[in-house]
């Protein structure tokens, strides 16, 4: 499976600060009809309105100390930003100048975006589309993650010319960058009702951005990219073979402590501490309808491989294993074995140690990130 980080966008800001010593009256009987903030959350909001709304010039009038506003003034703007992900990360490049005259003073910014409100309003057609096309009334909001999750790994390919990093180029050409697939998957996300955020930190291959879901009010991380079923060194993205790797659920709906072990981050994000598979279990108790739901979607995202009874611990319980299989005759059984590295001899040992004159072959593949395997066996008896 790919792993890849590529490259994240950075917003680059330039800084204008005049103080003048002169009277501005003309500057501010011109604003005054355009209304003020007195505060810097007021000064805030108005700014988010504007950055949302996709405005390149705007101009605030703020009534207050001009050394606070001096002082604070891009952490007034990250926190304007901070009220829409999607916004904040379309967002290419701002500049602002503070002109100030006692308490009164005026901020000009020019802002430039990655995608027009055009391209925005194509992207979000398209989502609807696809979602009334994928969601059901009778869907549940984790069912609905599923879906949106398949449609979207199973759509794109990561853009390895690191060149395309909206949700509209996402869309328009199947190819993007982490960005890219995590602009698309918020955009989706909150269009289905799921509480959703962009969060950005590094793997080993550079920085990277992933999703944040929130589910019966617990929060999960949700990598689109690193679950991207094309493998890197397969004929050309997007070809036949490529679309026949099946779809991955390894950075599907993790902790904190599970992403810990290849991805980083330093900004504050909601606590990511329950485990998804105890969810399931959880809600998949009982004989409702809604729990057999549960029950399949525990099945079809691979995760009831990790109940104690799929799973093999080590050489002792292996060799048990088999040795059971083999006395009723089974001649095909499948299991997750924890020490993956060192499948190939515990599994030969295990059927030399049953003492039952068979032939068999095996194939298995990464469960995970966690070094377990998931094994299939086939065995053909002399009678």
């Amino acid at each position: 499976m790919r792993k890849h980080g590529g490259k994240l966008l950075v917003l680059t800001l330039v800084v204008i600060i005049a103080f003048s010593l002169e009277k501005k009256l003309d500057l501010f009987s011109v604003l005054a009809d355009a209304g003020q903030s007195s505060t810097m959350d007021q000064l805030g909001s108005a700014m988010a309105k504007q950055f949302q709304s996709r405005s390149e010039h705007f101009t605030l009038q703020y009534a207050g100390d001009k050394k606070q506003l001096s002082d604070t003034l891009q952490t007034t703007i990250r926190s304007s930003l901070a009220e829409d992900d999607y916004t904040a990360y379309i967002l290419d490049s701002y500049l602002y100048t503070i002109r100030s005259w006692g308490d009164r003073s005026t901020i000009k910014i020019e802002a430039r975006y990655r995608e027009t409100p055009e391209q925005t309003a194509q992207v979000d057609e398209t989502v609807k589309q696809a979602l009334a096309g994928l969601l059901t009334p009778s869907m549940n909001d984790h069912q609905k993650v599923k879906v949106i999750h398949d449609w979207i790994v199973t759509r794109l390919d990561y853009d390895q010319s690191l060149t395309r990093y909206t949700a509209y180029e996402a869309l328009a050409t199947g190819k993007a960058v982490c960005q890219g697939y995590s602009l698309l998957g918020y955009k989706m996300l909150k269009e289905a009702g799921i509480p959703v955020l962009i969060a950005e930190g590094s793997v080993k291959t550079g920085d990277h951005a992933w999703n944040m879901v929130q589910l019966d009010g617990e929060w999960y991380h949700l990598d689109l990219t690193w679950d991207d079923p094309v493998v890197q060194g397969t004929e050309q993205a997007g070809s036949a073979s490529s679309r026949l790797q099946p779809i991955r659920y390894t950075y599907y709906l993790k902790t904190d402590k599970e992403m810990k072990a290849d991805h980083d981050w330093v900004k504050s994000y909601p606590a990511a501490t329950a485990s998804y598979s105890e969810k399931l279990q959880k809600l998949g108790s009982g004989d409702a309808a809604e729990a057999k739901a549960f029950v399949q979607l525990k099945e079809d995202l691979g995760l009831g491989w990790l109940e104690a009874g799929r799973t093999i611990a080590d050489r002792k319980a292996l060799s048990q294993a088999v040795s059971k299989q083999l006395a009723v005759k089974n001649d095909k059984f499948q299991f997750r074995y924890i020490p993956g590295d060192l499948l190939s001899e515990d599994l030969k040992d295990a059927f030399l140690e049953a003492g039952i004159p068979v032939g068999y072959s095996a194939s298995y593949e990464p469960y995970g990130n966690d070094g377990s395997m998931l094994v299939s066996v086939e065995v053909s008896y002399s009678n």
